[in-house]
């Protein structure tokens, strides 16, 4: 009786605490709403790059190392870039629902039980050559986004002048970054 009477004097003194507080703490979808306030469209629409360009956002944030955040925000961007040209994606769903009855409560009630497992893994393993940051802008938390650009014309010019690789292989590569650009441009019109 006595360890009864300890826990309800904490959850009371917890609950009290929780109920002193000065503000609630904004819901989920209002804080990405106010995090995003007066962003620019390039911001919410990665595509929104122009012509014959491929753009990633990235973002970073908590850090008051500037360098530090760009960088971070940059490598982001590239990331997103690479991730539309290629992401192998490999996923799982199990799902197991049962319902047992019987006894007195038969057709009558019911014990069920449910458990979903979702995974998936994506990777992406791409190089990117010729990408520039393009556009930047801190939102009123000190968030910073980057804006990074591909430039197609860039991309082909850098695959023309690798060495290493044998004409073929780079007329391939000229050849599925043009399908790819087309693709995204389709996609995004």
């Amino acid at each position: 009786m006595k360890k009864l009477m300890i826990v309800l004097a904490v959850l009371g003194v917890a609950f009290f605490m929780m109920s002193c507080g000065s503000k609630e703490p904004a819901a989920p979808a209002n804080a990405m709403q106010n995090e995003l306030d007066g962003a620019p469209d390039w911001v919410l629409n990665e595509s929104a790059g122009g012509s014959g360009l491929i753009c990633g956002v990235g973002s970073a944030t908590g850090t008051r190392n500037v360098s530090l955040a760009r960088t971070a925000a940059q490598g982001r961007g590239r990331t997103a870039i690479a991730r539309s040209l290629e992401t192998k994606v490999k996923a799982m769903l199990k799902d197991y629902q049962s319902t047992t009855t019987g006894g007195e409560a038969f057709g009558q009630a019911a014990n069920d039980e449910q458990h979903i497992e979702d995974v998936s893994k994506q990777i992406t393993d791409t190089t990117l050559s010729g990408t520039e940051q393009k556009n930047t802008w801190i939102s009123k938390t000190g968030t910073l986004y980057v804006q990074m650009c591909m430039d197609l014309e860039k991309f082909k010019g850098a695959v023309n002048q690798m060495q290493q690789l044998d004409e073929k292989i780079r007329a391939a590569v000229v050849e599925r970054a043009n399908k790819a650009f087309s693709e995204l441009d389709e996609a995004t019109k």
